[in-house]
């Protein structure tokens, strides 16, 4: 999964917490980016939660978590005051005080943010981190504990070394690729394909891929396996005609399926090149 994606699952994870679950989640935050040092905090007493959703004794880092979508704007701007101005007269030698919020704040929070209440209080730097800047914030982490944060399981793309695609002259040749596979990955073709090319390398693609889907049927029979080869062959050499080749191969523990355990198996690779003369053998991913 790309930075991007993970982002907007962070993003699409934080959406669905309401009130005491998002303040839940920016402990498990809290916890991650401050570790042996971030403490929650929960109401308790006639006191409440003195102004302080959970802190950093050794930083002197304060949050304050809130949901605040549907909100007013006045009732925001108070709440963020109020929750500020309570945790100065509460605790001493403040440095950060962070407002961390599941929504964007509109610019006239933000401006009653910047021109009042920073002014009032020049000792103590006063963020605010909404739902981008906490996915963003969230994403940099490593992955095991982004799924500790947002309580979700993610699941990283396979990664795999180059696979060395070799030219398919004969479907003797491409046969092994086929008959092994049990999927196969999207093919790639020339950009400049005119519609005749298209609809052939479309109508190749779908043999054999039909072909690889049978193949275990008829392998007990070598004189259908060699019928099979030879329909490949004509195939290859209508390609051949129009100057265009195919190279394939094979790789194996792909993810078949989805979800934290996949089913793996091997799959097929498929890419077709123009000729122009004697070319190398590409290679793939």
């Amino acid at each position: 999964m790309d930075q991007n994606s993970l982002r907007k699952l962070v993003e699409g994870q934080l959406l669905r917490l309401e009130s005491n679950a998002f303040q839940d989640c920016m402990d498990r935050l809290g916890l991650e980016l401050y570790p042996g040092d971030y403490q929650p905090v929960r109401a308790a007493g006639p006191k409440g939660d003195t102004k302080n959703d959970g802190y950093c004794p050794k930083a002197r880092v304060f949050f304050a978590a809130h949901a605040t979508r549907g909100e007013t704007f006045a009732k925001t701007k108070g709440k963020i005051r109020g929750d500020l101005e309570g945790c100065l007269k509460e605790h001493r030698d403040v440095k950060v005080w962070r407002f961390l919020t599941d929504d964007t704040l509109p610019g006239e929070v933000d401006q009653f943010i910047d021109n009042t209440l920073r002014p009032l209080y020049p000792d103590v730097t006063i963020e605010v981190w909404g739902l981008k800047t906490l996915a963003i914030e969230i994403s940099k982490l490593k992955r095991r504990q982004v799924d500790r944060i947002i309580d979700v399981i993610t699941v990283d793309e396979p990664e795999f070394e180059a696979v060395v695609l070799s030219h398919m002259k004969t479907g003797r040749e491409l046969w092994p690729v086929l008959s092994d596979s049990l999927g196969w990955l999207p093919h790639e073709e020339p950009n400049d394909c005119t519609d005749d090319e298209q609809d052939l390398i479309d109508s190749a693609i779908q043999t054999f891929r039909d072909w690889s889907e049978i193949s275990g049927d008829i392998e007990f029979s070598r004189s259908s396996v060699r019928d099979a080869q030879r329909s490949i062959t004509a195939i290859l050499d209508e390609l051949a005609e129009k100057r265009l080749a195919l190279y394939a191969a094979k790789t194996d523990d792909y993810p078949l399926t989805g979800g934290p355990s996949p089913s793996l198996g091997t799959v097929a690779i498929f890419r077709i090149v123009r000729v122009a003369g004697e070319q190398p053998s590409p290679s793939g991913s």
